[in-house]
């Protein structure tokens, strides 16, 4: 074999990323189809007074449930890419690690998420408005801004690697950016568009890179 076929980097082909970011992308989107069949009223939005948040809760522990258990399987898709190849292509040592690390927070706060919702859905009707509503703004924020913003960082790390085309790198920068910004929703309620866009955006930045990884694209470091 020729010296300089020896040097050049190996192109994988790898397909778990992609089904892993399909499967996170379509049962999340999943959770709206659902929650809609057996859901009553409208859900309260953050900030919303208590009495109302409950009173859709109890009214609605069925969909409760299954916005968890559809969060729960989507976010495994998350770790199959987290654990898989695209958070090693290209970049250095402590840029992957920094990338896994985030993946693994994306991951811990939405599974945290999609735990609260379950017991919500278990416990609304018995329990208290304070405990019912203190689930739902703890799912809220796990499943929210901690969620969107490492789920941008993870992204942005991910894709920087000098090894992924373009494309792959760019719509990661256009992902991260408004997930990372949704941190300011903290803050100011007019930047909560900032969390569907950024995770959508996210969503889809990982199905590029599952494509770019299926078809050999994105070359592996040497």
């Amino acid at each position: 074999m020729p010296e300089s076929a020896l040097l050049q980097p190996r192109r994988t082909r790898a397909v778990t990323p992609l089904l892993g970011a399909i499967a996170f992308l379509v049962l999340y989107l999943a959770v709206d189809v659902a929650v809609g069949a057996v859901g009553t009223g409208t859900m309260p939005l953050p900030g919303a007074p208590a009495g109302e948040v409950y009173d859709y809760l109890r009214a609605n522990t069925t969909g409760s449930i299954l916005t968890g258990v559809l969060q729960g399987l989507s976010v495994l898709g998350l770790a199959v890419v987290v654990a898989g190849p695209a958070a090693k292509v290209g970049g250095a040592d402590g840029r992957r690690r920094a990338a896994v690390a985030a993946g693994a927070l994306a991951v811990v706060a939405m599974l945290v998420s999609a735990g609260l919702s379950i017991a919500m859905g278990l416990v609304a009707e018995s329990s208290s408005v304070d405990t019912v509503t203190a689930l739902r703004n703890a799912g809220f924020y796990t499943g929210g801004v901690t969620h969107v913003v490492a789920l941008g960082v993870f992204v942005w790390l991910a894709t920087r690697g000098a090894a992924w085309t373009r494309p792959v790198r760019v719509m990661g920068w256009v992902a991260a950016v408004p997930a990372v910004l949704s941190v300011l929703s903290l803050l100011w309620f007019y930047a909560s568009p900032f969390l569907p866009v950024g995770r959508l955006l996210c969503m889809v930045s990982l199905v590029v890179v599952g494509i770019s990884l299926a078809r050999g694209a994105s070359p592996r470091a040497r």
